[in-house]
């Protein structure tokens, strides 16, 4: 029979290990979380995910406008937000746009960081806007810092660096404020208009998923020092009461 010092030990290791990952509360009403983290150099913004997000919440598996799933990165350093996202388009020659602010795909409210489109800055980015809600715009203020890069298996990777807080009311940019919420919606097109090479259309009639991000003022939780030190003290302390309890009896304690 296990005794229940046995059960807390394994209990304790287990919920101890579990901190190492990277949680979010259950009440949070957010999709994505910018978590604070260190600043990343304009120069490393070049489509290719490094250790530099090792410090960001990290997503798999999320759904994009009009098919497919992605990879998100996304965190904070106070002044810039910074977004990365990869996924495997069907053309070596696709768009993507990150519609901030965005219920509806090219709403004309949202500002956007705009990649790959021929009519703005082929494979490059724009930070831009949609005025008339059916085509994007470059803004007259460039804010930010963007890359994309496409492999030869079609494995697009964009990253981003953009202010919390640009000023630019032209170009719509958003104001990030620290525990903020915006909305975003990722969207992407390789048969035409700025595109090419395959049969993604984003005006394929699906509904786009707008989501949310929130701007953390903490870092990611981690595994930290401290809570090796607590999880081998416990360990330590469970061990040592669970070997007295199985120590024999004394002669003394018999003839008691």
């Amino acid at each position: 029979m296990v005794k229940p010092a046995g059960v807390l030990l394994v209990f304790t290791m287990i919920l101890l290990a579990t901190s190492y990952t990277v949680w979010q509360p259950a009440w949070a009403q957010f999709d994505f979380d910018a978590f604070l983290g260190t600043s990343i150099p304009d120069g490393s913004i070049d489509g290719t995910i490094g250790t530099e997000w090792d410090d960001a919440g990290h997503y798999t598996s999320v759904a994009i406008d009009p098919s497919g799933t992605a990879e998100i990165w996304t965190k904070n350093d106070g002044t810039n937000v910074y977004i990365a996202v990869r996924f495997t388009a069907d053309s070596n020659n696709p768009w993507v746009t990150l519609q901030l602010g965005a219920d509806t795909c090219m709403d004309n409210s949202a500002d956007a960081a705009v990649f790959g489109d021929d009519n703005l800055v082929a494979g490059g980015y724009s930070d831009a806007y949609f005025p008339t809600g059916s085509s994007a715009a470059s803004d007259t203020t460039q804010n930010g810092v963007g890359a994309m890069f496409v492999d030869a298996g079609n494995v697009v990777t964009i990253e981003l660096k953009k202010p919390l807080a640009s000023g630019d009311t032209a170009g719509k940019d958003i104001n990030w404020a620290p525990l903020s919420q915006n909305k975003m919606v990722i969207a992407w097109d390789s048969d035409g208009g700025g595109s090419s090479g395959g049969t993604a259309n984003h005006r394929s009639g699906s509904t786009p998923t707008s989501r949310t991000i929130r701007i953390n003022t903490v870092a990611v939780p981690e595994f930290t020092t401290w809570m090796l030190v607590a999880m081998l003290l416990i360990v330590t302390v469970l061990a040592v009461y669970l070997a007295r309890t199985k120590m024999p009896k004394t002669r003394a304690n018999q003839k008691l």
